[in-house]
């Protein structure tokens, strides 16, 4: 399988999307993780006032799969398994976070979580597992 090739159209970080959240991603050398910093407009609430879970599960996993890339290389998510703790109502800030596990083999495993940083409420978390790409 060929590495997939980055046009800055990704949904979650792509710059040139129009209708994508451009998220700008920091990465924790030191811990492995990537992480991104947002707060979520009304436009992507499920219920009445409440975030759609299918965003959370997309950030999840954009935050996981960029701590694999950056720290292991090209990689594919093969699973993803989501949890959802407290509601997140729109506008609320959240940090998003994805950190690096295993560091061998053709397969990784990545953890994350989505933090509301005014209380420390957990709002989501994740994992999932990666089959690392071959570089061409």
């Amino acid at each position: 399988m060929t590495t997939p090739i980055a046009d800055n159209y990704c949904f979650v970080c792509g710059r040139d999307n129009p209708r994508g959240l451009k998220i700008a991603v920091t990465y924790r050398e030191a811990e492995m993780a990537a992480e991104t910093e947002l707060a979520l407009p009304r436009e992507f609430q499920g219920w009445a006032g409440v975030i759609h879970g299918g965003i959370l599960a997309t950030l999840l996993d954009e935050m996981m799969a960029h701590a694999v890339w950056h720290f292991a290389g090209p990689g594919l998510t093969l699973s993803l398994e989501v949890r959802f703790h407290a509601p997140l109502k729109p506008d609320e800030p959240i940090l998003v976070r994805g950190v690096l596990h295993t560091q061998t083999g053709s397969r990784r495993l990545a953890e994350g979580e989505v933090i509301r940083p005014a209380d420390g409420v957990r709002i989501a978390s994740g994992k999932s597992r990666f089959l690392l790409l071959e570089k061409n």
